[in-house]
C-alpha cells in the first residue's frame, strides 16, 4: 500500500525540517492528521492572538519569527515576560486569566495553531514526539528561571551578555557550535524584555564592541570574539577595566 505524501505546507516548514522539532518526530500519517486539523498563519509586528483564538487553538508552534508573552498589570503597565522563537511550542491549555497576558508578534512570524486533540493523541502514542515536547518545555522552564535571575539580580551589561549567549544557544545546537548570535528582536523590544531603557541597550552593545568581545556583522548579527569574557560578564564574574563604564537600567 502506498504511503500518503507529506503535505506541501509542511515540507519547507522549520517544524518539520529541524530534526529536534516536534513535527520532525511524527510519522507521515501523524503529520497528515495533525496538518488536516491544524491551521497555519502569518503574523506581522504587533499582531496579537486573540483570547477567542487561544480558546480554540491553545497550542501554538512557532515556525519562524519571534512571539512575546506580554503581561498586563491592573494599572496598565506591561512587560515582556517570555520570548518564543522557532521550534517553540506554546501550550496555554488551562490558563484562566488570559485577559492579563497577550501573545504578540515582534516582527514577521509564521505560526501553526495545532489541533489540541491530535496533538494530545500523538504525544500519548509517539515516544519520540513526546520527548521532543518535554525537551522544549524544559528548555522554556530553564530560560524562564534564568530570565527571572537576570531581572532580579543582574545589571544591564550582564543582562545583555546573557541574552546574546541565549540567542547563540537557541540558534545553534551544541553539535553546530558557532560564535554567531542572531539578535531576533528590535532594540526597543530587547530593552523591555531585559528591563532597561533602549539607550542603555545601545550603550551596552557599544561597550562590548569597544572591548573587542563582540562585533556586529550586520544590524542583527553578532560575532562573538571572546566567548569566555562574555560568559564571565553574563555570570557576574567580571571586573570592568578603566575604559568600561558599567551601565545600569
Amino acid at each position: 500500500m502506498m504511503t500518503s505524501p507529506i503535505p506541501n505546507i509542511c515540507k519547507s516548514c522549520a517544524l518539520q525540517c529541524d530534526s529536534d522539532s516536534f513535527c520532525a518526530r511524527l510519522t507521515t500519517e501523524e503529520l497528515i492528521q495533525l496538518n488536516g486539523r491544524s491551521r497555519s498563519a502569518s503574523m506581522k509586528r504587533g499582531d496579537t492572538l486573540s483570547d477567542e483564538a487561544l480558546l480554540q487553538w491553545p497550542i501554538v508552534a512557532v515556525s519562524s519569527g519571534v512571539l512575546s508573552m506580554q503581561h498586563l498589570m491592573a494599572d496598565g503597565r506591561k512587560s515582556i515576560a517570555t520570548l518564543y522563537m522557532r521550534g517553540d511550542i506554546i501550550d496555554l491549555r488551562g490558563i484562566s486569566n488570559r485577559n492579563r497576558c497577550n501573545l504578540i508578534s515582534l516582527g514577521n512570524a509564521t505560526i501553526c495553531k495545532l489541533s489540541p486533540e491530535i496533538f494530545e493523541r500523538v504525544v500519548l502514542t509517539n515516544p519520540s514526539a513526546q520527548n521532543s515536547v518535554w525537551q522544549n518545555l524544559r528548555a522554556q522552564t530553564f530560560r524562564a528561571i534564568d530570565h527571572s535571575v537576570d531581572m532580579s539580580k543582574k545589571q544591564a551589561l550582564e543582562k545583555l551578555a546573557s541574552f546574546i549567549i541565549e540567542c547563540n544557544h537557541r540558534e545553534f545546537s551544541m553539535a553546530k557550535s558557532t560564535t554567531i548570535a542572531k539578535i531576533p528582536v528590535r532594540r526597543v523590544d530587547l530593552a523591555e524584555y531585559i528591563g532597561v531603557q533602549p539607550e542603555t541597550v545601545s550603550r551596552c552593545f557599544r561597550d562590548l564592541q569597544d572591548r573587542g568581545i563582540i562585533e556586529f556583522e550586520k544590524l542583527s548579527v553578532v560575532k562573538i570574539h571572546d566567548v569566555t569574557t562574555l560568559r564571565e560578564i553574563a555570570n557576574g564574574d567580571w571586573r570592568p577595566n578603566a575604559q568600561t563604564v558599567r551601565a545600569t537600567g
